[in-house]
């Protein structure tokens, strides 16, 4: 486990936590073994976990974690909760986890074990993808407008670096860009880059996370399918006006 964490909505619409500082690593040789452990309320009339519980239950798991054992994520659903680890001694975590999940009358818990050598799982479902990765990105930089008194409302320039391998790319894409929605800002070459062809494009928007997430999403995509690297984007604060 690394100290390298993060949190970020899904294209599911879950909430995941994942280890991201271990991905250099993985998969990690004998740790072949994914253990799922689910938590669901037992209560009938209300469905909504209670945090403190599943903070206390995922701690005392945690403690019981060997050398052998790897946390490496979690994923919030509406009224559940799952948690993920690889193991190389799967009997011995299996045993570890029921007896401390059945101290835990409030829950209603199963475990799942299944063989992820390649670790597949924490590869294509726990660490984000390009959409998901720019989502995050997104509301970091909507969270910093606001930090700054920013009136995410208010309609302002905002500015996407766009860079690519070939000149032609750089070319084909502009010449498919929308011109009622951005304007080409700047153009240049840089040197010892793999993505030497840069780009800045404008558009004309509010900075709300809706908004903004809803356009990066869309202008990603294009990006990708010619084969660029999208870099972000950039909005001056405005306050009240």
């Amino acid at each position: 486990m690394s100290d390298h964490w993060d949190v970020y909505l899904s294209k599911h619409k879950t909430i995941v936590r994942v280890d991201l500082g271990i991905l250099k690593n993985v998969p990690i040789d004998g740790a072949k073994t994914l253990i799922q452990v689910n938590m669901k309320s037992r209560k009938f009339f209300s469905k909504k976990l209670d945090s403190e519980l599943i903070s206390a239950v995922e701690d005392e798991i945690d403690s019981q974690l060997t050398d052998h054992d790897f946390v490496v994520g979690a994923i919030t659903y509406a009224d559940s909760k799952s948690f993920y680890y690889y193991t190389k001694q799967e009997n011995l975590l299996f045993n570890r986890l029921n007896k401390i999940l059945s101290q835990y009358r409030k829950l209603k818990c199963e475990i799942l074990i299944g063989e992820d050598p390649e670790w597949e799982f924490y590869l294509n479902s726990l660490y984000p993808d390009v959409y998901e990765k720019q989502w995050k990105m997104d509301s970091e930089v909507v969270e910093q407008l606001k930090a700054n008194k920013d009136n995410l409302k208010i309609p302002r320039e905002v500015n996407h670096w766009i860079y690519f391998p070939e000149y032609v790319s750089r070319e084909d894409f502009k010449r498919n860009l929308d011109s009622n929605l951005y304007r080409i800002v700047e153009e240049d070459t840089l040197q010892e880059s793999d993505f030497p062809f840069q780009l800045v494009i404008s558009h004309t928007s509010n900075v709300e996370f809706e908004t903004i997430n809803h356009i990066t999403t869309e202008l990603l995509k294009k990006v990708i399918e010619a084969g660029g690297n999208y870099d972000g984007w950039e909005s001056p604060v405005i306050e009240n006006e």
